[in-house]
């Protein structure tokens, strides 16, 4: 974070040393990230914008040399595969992989910055705990066999997509050599989503059972509702970004049909995928952190409650019967009522905002009103390909 943006440390967190998360605590394992970030020092964007080139590099090779055989008017959709493949997939694919490091990094120091980790429930006394479990969820999400056993998977598919699809296939528009330089151009984006769905999968469990494990203190609403937990919003839409980076590329698959068609048991495969994410969003992101905030209300107002039951117990107990000592005793359980109930609505118990929710709900059905209207727009590019004469 930037030293104009982190918050005054809380006492709390002045007493754990070693608290703070880094991006390259992420990554260090992680080959492919750590060549682009660490040896060639390339931001983001360039990455993002260099990860077209290789596609766009292949695609237009074949364009020249082979295109008098592209199917020209009557089926635009080969040619809208490839643009989406170039300038869609490959760019945003690679933003994704290469920005959730640091963004996984910034929500578990603005937990901790912003004092929202409190004492440990096991035992409060215990001042490293916060240590040991940053420790432990870097083991688990830098695992050095997280790379290896995504590299393994990938090269027995690409095998078997080679001699089990493209070798047996003698009538595709690609020539088989293209195919197979494409197969490998697409080794480095399998490798970038593997390791991004894993990271977001691992942040998801990590940060649910850091609610889990430590009382959290969640602060009362305030006007610019930064009561909320910071971090999470940038998070559940890397989770939706992902969702729907899967949906367009079963539609680029699906469009390519004359140049490289998409097998059932992969197409099954990126459906399960995203009926799976749905849930696993829901529950992560939403549910459960609306369970511990509620949690954290609750123990808030305990004392309240308590307090209350006390009061009411001793005016319901009391023989006297003077009016101004029952008035009195009527005035003060309405205080202490109003006092709970104000604390009660000014603690927040979702995550996010309304308004964040809401836009995360349209995003997800996107991909339910996609194919009603997917028709109409491939009708509208060919057409308007035959009217350019392409």
């Amino acid at each position: 974070m930037e030293a104009n943006e982190t918050p005054p440390l809380t006492e709390s967190a002045q007493a754990m040393p070693d608290t703070t998360l880094s991006a390259r605590q992420i990554y260090l394992h992680d080959p492919l990230l750590f060549l682009l970030k660490d040896r060639l020092h390339l931001s983001n964007l360039r990455i993002s914008v260099g990860a077209l080139l290789p596609p766009g590099f292949i695609y237009l090779l074949w364009w020249m040399v082979w295109g008098n055989r592209f199917p020209s008017g009557q089926n635009p959709g080969p040619l809208v595969s490839i643009i989406l493949q170039t300038f869609v997939l490959f760019p945003s694919l690679f933003f994704i992989y290469t920005s959730l490091p640091t963004t996984i990094a910034k929500t578990f120091n603005a937990f901790y910055m912003d004092g929202m980790v409190g004492a440990y429930r096991k035992n409060a006394a215990d001042k490293e705990a916060y240590t040991r479990f940053r420790q432990r969820f870097v083991d688990w999400i830098d695992n050095h066999w997280w790379p290896i056993v995504l590299i393994i998977i990938i090269i027995l598919y690409a095998l078997l997509r080679l001699f089990l699809r493209e070798l047996p296939n003698r009538h595709q528009i690609l020539p088989l050599v293209v195919r197979g330089i494409v197969i490998v151009v697409y080794v480095p984006l399998m490798f970038a989503t593997g390791m991004s769905v894993i990271r977001l999968v691992l942040a998801l469990i990590f940060v649910n059972r850091l609610f889990y494990l430590f009382k959290l203190r969640i602060k009362p609403a305030l006007p610019d509702s930064s009561s909320r937990i910071q971090g999470f919003e940038p998070l559940l839409w890397f989770c939706v970004s992902i969702m729907l980076w899967v949906v367009i590329l079963l539609v680029v698959m699906i469009l390519a049909r004359d140049v490289g068609s998409l097998a059932f048991p992969e197409a099954v495969l990126l459906v399960a995928i995203y009926i799976l994410l749905i849930p696993a969003l829901l529950i992560g992101w939403l549910i459960f952190p609306h369970r511990m905030m509620v949690k954290a209300r609750d123990e808030e107002l305990q004392p309240l409650a308590i307090e209350y039951q006390q009061a009411l117990m001793r005016s319901l107990s009391a023989k006297t019967q003077d009016t101004q000592a029952i008035e009195a005793e009527v005035q003060h359980l309405e205080t202490l009522k109003k006092r709970y109930d104000l604390i009660y609505n000014s603690f927040p118990v979702w995550p996010l905002k309304t308004r964040t929710l809401s836009s995360v709900v349209a995003t997800i059905i996107i991909p339910v009103i996609l194919p009603l209207v997917f028709p109409f727009i491939v009708s509208f590019i060919a057409s308007l390909f035959q009217k350019i004469g392409f």
